[in-house]
């Protein structure tokens, strides 16, 4: 199949809402490490995100095939996914001591069997994991304050990333239009990502005194 490059640019857009959205939550952590782990672990998803579509641009462009642009996609995003849920995981538990170490090991143990086995699956599924992660923990501070619109939304994007899976693993998966479907699913996914990040920051903000009754 012949990737067009308009499909390269527009796949900029998922990865563009979802990074801001990321930094969004981090910015929910009561606790200056937190937030900077957070923004941190956002920065990580976030390149990993680019990095994978400027291959994709190139390739399409004819410009040829970077593969460890490609491949730096599921290191990156694990990597982030693991500071951002820690992040989130402080915010959850309210000042309670959240320790770092047992994030710090799953992301070391997924790397130790990425290594030998020369397979970047151990990494894949903790990305993925990991970011489903981020998710549950934002709907739950988001459920905590009572913005049930960034929960409905949390849920919603949940659902419409799962279904990527039976589209990927379709037989017409390779084909223009599913690639079109495809990704127009994971835009609006990051878009409501994006917007249920915002509406919880909003929430976890204290009103100005002028405001209050």
């Amino acid at each position: 199949m012949d990737y067009p490059i308009i499909l390269a640019i527009e796949d900029f857009v998922p990865v563009i809402f979802g990074t801001v959205g990321f930094a969004l939550l981090a910015r929910t952590a009561p606790v200056e490490p937190a937030r900077t782990a957070g923004l941190a672990g956002a920065v990580l998803i976030g390149a990993g995100g680019i990095a994978k579509c400027v291959w994709k641009l190139g390739y399409s462009a004819g410009a040829g095939d970077w593969k460890p642009l490609e491949q730096s996609l599921f290191p990156l995003m694990a990597a982030g996914a693991v500071l951002l849920s820690w992040s989130l995981a402080v915010t959850v538990r309210r000042g309670r001591p959240t320790r770092s170490w047992p994030f710090g090991l799953a992301f070391g143990l997924c790397v130790a069997g990425s290594v030998p086995a020369g397979s970047l699956d151990p990494l894949f599924v903790a990305a993925t994991l990991g970011v489903t992660a981020v998710s549950v923990l934002g709907a739950i501070v988001a459920g905590r304050h009572r913005q049930w619109w960034a929960v409905s939304l949390y849920a919603l994007g949940l659902v419409l990333v799962t279904g990527l899976v039976p589209l990927r693993s379709s037989g017409d998966h390779h084909t223009l239009a599913f690639q079109w479907l495809e990704q127009s699913i994971n835009t609006a996914a990051q878009g409501c990502l994006l917007i249920a990040a915002w509406l919880t920051l909003r929430a976890t903000r204290p009103a100005p005194i002028g405001a209050r009754r």
